[in-house]
């Protein structure tokens, strides 16, 4: 859906955020788009690419939507002391306690995210929430090498780009979900290579890059070596002489991280329009808008989820003190790549769900799950 890749396109230029660890902008454009209609038509349109009733219809059905692996949910809850003053665009229940919003966070998103972004207060009105959740497996579990999980014969290529040429995996998998890894040159800024993300998903859509995609005169790259070498297969899954055979190895990741989101497109047209749904206050009334975000990628599959949440609060007319969470950053070097989840069939074909900058750090070493005794380790935030 062209929309939400152009939303976060903006939004990831805007926050500036191309290097999150990991963060779903479609999680944010479904919270702002259920309730649209409440904001200035024109400000809403040109932020979410839809008119407001049209972007509202979009977010609904996609909710509604059955989706092998993908799941999506929206929550409200209004204070027992707030009237508005016209009636707001979604059904909201009262605002609960702390621990049982909590709670509805790891609810909605299969026990991957614990916390909702936002703290409530005394001075909370309304709280809007969405949560978004994608668990695709692997067709086949990858092969470990070495604590690197390794692809033979899933979608790997080499792809010529706007930045360059581009090293791109796709785990084989039967869930409707496309997870790419790209690799670009190292002196290739993030934000760069998010242009070619987004050119690679494109020409794999149209049928231009699949397995085994390169060029003719393909030599050593910033990420590959090219050797003449022999080697010995089974008869029956045996290559044709002189053909090209691709190894790629992988690293497991996980990583999990929170965002501050006031400064993204269309939240500021969102927090007026339902603000002035809500009685006036001395203080004025203060928004805060913010996203939990986990993601884990090993040899069975792939799992992300993001809660989303925005909170209208009532200001005070004497200066208070603010809370502000803390961005932590991580230092990138050796040699970071982008991964991106793409939804496949019906009202999700096409959307990006979630993007993820892998750095080093966030790797972890892929251990068989007879080792472990246990399937694959989920990220606790």
């Amino acid at each position: 859906m062209k929309e939400i890749w152009q939303y976060a396109d903006r939004a990831r230029t805007q926050l500036g955020t191309a290097d999150a660890p990991v963060i779903s902008y479609t999680g944010l454009w479904l919270l702002l788009a259920l309730v649209a209609p409440a904001a200035e038509g024109n400000a809403i349109t040109k932020a979410l690419g839809l008119p407001p009733e049209e972007a509202r219809e979009t977010a609904e059905k996609l909710i509604a939507e059955a989706h092998p692996t993908v799941t999506a949910a929206l929550g409200a809850w209004l204070a027992d002391w707030v009237e508005p003053t016209t009636p707001l665009p979604v059904t909201v229940d009262p605002l609960p306690d702390q621990e049982t919003l909590d709670a509805w966070a790891a609810e909605h998103t299969h026990g991957l995210i614990q916390t909702m972004p936002v703290t409530i207060r005394p001075e909370t009105m309304l709280l809007l929430a969405t949560a978004l959740v994608t668990t695709p497996k692997w067709a086949e579990p990858l092969l470990i090498e070495d604590g690197r999980l390794v692809l033979r014969k899933s979608l790997q290529a080499i792809v010529e780009t706007s930045v360059g040429p581009v090293a791109v995996a796709r785990p084989n998998s039967h869930d409707c979900v496309d997870v790419f890894s790209v690799i670009a040159a190292p002196e290739v800024p993030a934000e760069d290579v998010w242009v070619a993300v987004a050119e690679v998903v494109e020409q794999n859509a149209a049928g231009e890059v699949t397995h085994l995609t390169h060029p003719e005169d393909l030599t050593d790259g910033h990420a590959w070596t090219v050797k003449r070498e022999r080697r010995e297969y089974v008869a029956y899954d045996a290559p044709e002489p002189n053909s090209v055979v691709f190894t790629t190895r992988l690293p497991a990741w996980n990583a999990d991280a929170s965002h501050e989101l006031d400064a993204a497109p269309g939240v500021a047209s969102v927090a007026d329009g339902i603000a002035a749904l809500l009685p006036a206050q001395d203080g004025g009334i203060e928004i805060s808008c913010a996203q939990n975000a986990t993601a884990a990628y090993n040899q069975n599959g792939f799992k992300a989820a993001a809660v989303t949440a925005m909170a209208w609060m009532a200001g005070s007319a004497m200066p208070e003190y603010v809370e502000r969470k803390i961005r932590h950053v991580q230092v990138s070097f050796d040699r970071p790549h982008a991964v991106i989840a793409i939804a496949r069939g019906g009202a999700w074909e096409g959307i990006p769900l979630f993007e993820a900058w892998v750095t080093p750090e966030m790797f972890t070493t892929a251990v068989p799950d007879w080792a472990l005794g246990m399937p694959i380790a989920v990220p606790t935030t």
